[in-house]
């Protein structure tokens, strides 16, 4: 494999209280996938496993996953503080009453 077919990779796995919060953390930080640049040289995929958040990053350039990783936990920084500031997750009853 030449340098240039060379990928760098970054797997992350971030646990939650709940398999709920971290259902909420990974549709709050999916949207952005389809909007990055450099689909080429740069990805991310993520998945949730009960309460576990995986994050797996790949790119050509070490630049570039360094970039990714510092912008993912910028966001991933706001998303539980958010979480954070409204309290944990509810379930909505089913009784007219609840």
């Amino acid at each position: 494999m030449s340098p240039k077919e060379e990928r760098h990779a970054c797997e992350i796995q971030i646990p939650f209280p709940s398999a709920k919060e971290a259902d909420i953390a990974y549709n709050s930080l999916r949207v952005d996938i389809s909007r990055e640049p450099r689909k080429d040289q740069m990805s991310k995929e993520l998945t949730v496993s009960d309460n576990i958040l995986n994050v797996h990053f790949t790119a050509t350039e070490a630049r570039f996953l360094r970039t990714a990783v510092s912008s993912f936990f910028d966001f991933l920084n706001l998303v539980v503080k958010t979480m954070e500031e409204f309290g944990p997750p509810f379930e909505r009853s089913s009784t007219p009453d609840g």
